[in-house]
């Protein structure tokens, strides 16, 4: 099949598991093309966008990242005249949008731009991650732009802040059409389904690792006592209740180092919080890191943390991936009940839940982890999870499974 993704940010650090399914199609082999918008300013990139040569099969629309209302204003100007004025009004012209939608589409607009000389017409399948790359996706095929049966992958904030800021019938179109809705999760299903979504269309395909690449690595508790969280440093990941538990259990006494991978718009605040607690010895700011940096820092972890909360805008997680890496490599995972991850998690079988936002809940449950005798079980229970429920090789024949049911 040859098949077109269509995302955000390409290649995208924090988006692994886009690439673990982009890699698995063209092992499995497929033909893969990624429209996305621009490439991620971070300079890293994972290894396997160079050993896929994927960038290679990338089409950018906004390559020079123009995104000032100035510009905007012109392309829109200059995309009016490229419609041409009757197309945009006749309503059975096949391209005919209303000025609505294209006023608020300032990519659409973009995107007309870089397709109109060269459609993307020889395609089977349309994968589009998170909703608004969905509602793009579905236009530009009413358009005659782009041609193949469309699904579409929700993760969480396009069912949460992007309705808050578009309305509640921002997806009504893309529900009545005949598009797939792959949501990350039961949890998300059910909050699609309640927006109208058609149930006989909305499949939950979970997002899934490469497990070979995380090696089963438990270790077992002592005196000095290693935890990790790797996030970007916005509200919805709970970190400032990570370093607020922490720093109650060094003041009792505890051993621990903290390393905190990632970085994002409250790292000023952590740093503030960290050097005004005097614990800089203590929780360390590492910044971003490759997959494989982050490996190696788990190796040596005792415990993966991620307390992830609803933020006061209403955001929320998807299931996070870090959860499974750090579960197939036997660390103890400690998050809330939260989205999607009660789904993963299984409260003191494979890992360790408490309420959002509850610090002291949070210190008990670490001090309870740090004084186990036995925490092997757990381990094991943790890498059978992701084995046989988020292994990216199962889920990945599961996806073009999908796929070849739904385009026949």
């Amino acid at each position: 099949m040859n098949i077109l993704y269509i995302v955000g940010e390409f290649p995208k650090l924090s988006q692994t598991f886009i690439l673990n399914q982009i890699t698995g199609l063209i092992d499995a082999g497929h033909h893969v093309t990624v429209l996305a918008k621009k490439s991620e300013s971070n300079h890293k990139i994972h290894e396997d966008v160079s050993k896929y040569h994927l960038l290679d099969h990338v089409i950018y629309y906004d390559e020079n990242g123009r995104d000032s209302k100035f510009f905007k204003g012109l392309t829109f100007i200059k995309s009016i005249f490229s419609f041409g004025y009757s197309q945009l009004l006749h309503k059975n012209h096949p391209i005919h949008l209303s000025w609505k939608v294209l006023l608020s589409s300032p990519n659409l607009i973009l995107l007309y731009n870089r397709l109109k000389k060269e459609p993307l017409l020889d395609i089977d399948v349309v994968h589009a991650h998170f909703g608004p790359n969905g509602l793009l996706a579905h236009r530009l095929i009413q358009m005659g732009l782009i041609r193949g049966q469309l699904f579409t992958t929700f993760h969480g904030y396009d069912m949460l802040r992007f309705i808050k800021q578009k309305g509640d019938d921002v997806y009504t179109d893309l529900f009545q059409s005949k598009t797939v809705l792959l949501p990350i999760s039961n949890f998300w299903k059910r909050k699609l389904e309640g927006m109208g979504a058609n149930p006989a269309r909305t499949i939950v395909h979970h997002m899934g690792i490469d497990v070979d690449k995380f090696e089963y690595h438990p270790i077992k508790m002592s005196q000095d006592i290693k935890i990790m969280s790797i996030a970007r440093f916005v509200e919805k990941k709970g970190l400032i209740y990570g370093i607020q538990a922490v720093s109650k259990l060094i003041k009792k006494g505890y051993n621990i180092t903290y390393s905190m991978i990632g970085g994002g718009p409250l790292e000023k605040e952590f740093r503030s919080m960290i050097s005004n607690e005097g614990l800089e010895d203590h929780i360390r700011l590492l910044g971003w890191k490759t997959q494989e940096q982050v490996i190696e820092i788990m190796k040596e972890s005792h415990v993966v943390l991620l307390p992830s909360v609803t933020s006061h805008d209403g955001d929320m997680e998807g299931i996070p991936v870090i959860l499974m890496e750090a579960m197939a490599m036997g660390k103890i995972v400690v998050s809330t009940y939260h989205s999607g991850i009660p789904e993963l998690i299984e409260h003191g079988v494979n890992g360790f839940l408490v309420e959002e936002r509850n610090v002291d809940e949070l210190v008990h449950t670490l001090a309870d982890i740090f004084s186990l005798e036995d925490s092997i079980s757990i381990s094991k229970q943790a890498r059978e999870t992701v084995l046989n429920q988020y292994n990216i090789d199962k889920l990945n024949r599961r996806l073009i499974d999908t796929f070849e049911r739904k385009t026949h």
